[in-house]
């Protein structure tokens, strides 16, 4: 009588097994899943501050004389530049500037129009002594 039970339990045991195997696998994949949510939108106003100090640095950058490999430095800040008003844009559902990091300035000047009028000027100072902007 001992073997019949052993056997009933050997039976039962399989799929308890095999059901707690997929319980594993599928809790394993919930928990890497909710490591990586998408962390919350960027406040409007962190990306004004941002556009407002690169747009600066930029400025500041192409009228200065003597620096050295000044030509990258300004392609880099550009990007820079373009890469946070592409995010901006997505934050506030507009278009991005064409073209990415070799958009032409009628791109940027665009976007740069479209954002002041939701309320976002870029181009009002350094940004260290300016209010910070309201989006309608």
């Amino acid at each position: 009588m001992g073997w019949v039970l052993e056997f009933i339990f050997a039976i039962v045991l399989m799929p308890l097994a095999g059901y707690a195997l997929i319980g594993a696998w599928r809790g394993a994949r919930w928990l890497s899943e909710s490591r990586y949510k998408a962390p919350p939108p960027e406040p409007v106003e962190r990306l004004a501050a941002d556009l407002r100090r690169l747009r600066a640095e930029l400025e500041d950058t192409e009228t200065r004389a003597g620096l050295t490999a000044k030509h990258h430095r300004v392609r880099a800040l550009r990007g820079a530049y373009i890469d946070a008003l592409g995010a901006a844009c997505r934050r506030l559902e507009l278009s991005p500037p064409a073209g990415g990091d070799g958009a032409p300035l009628t791109e940027i000047y665009r976007v740069e129009a479209e954002l002041r009028r939701r309320g976002v000027d870029v181009r009002s100072g350094t940004g260290r002594d300016q209010p910070e902007t309201a989006v309608r």
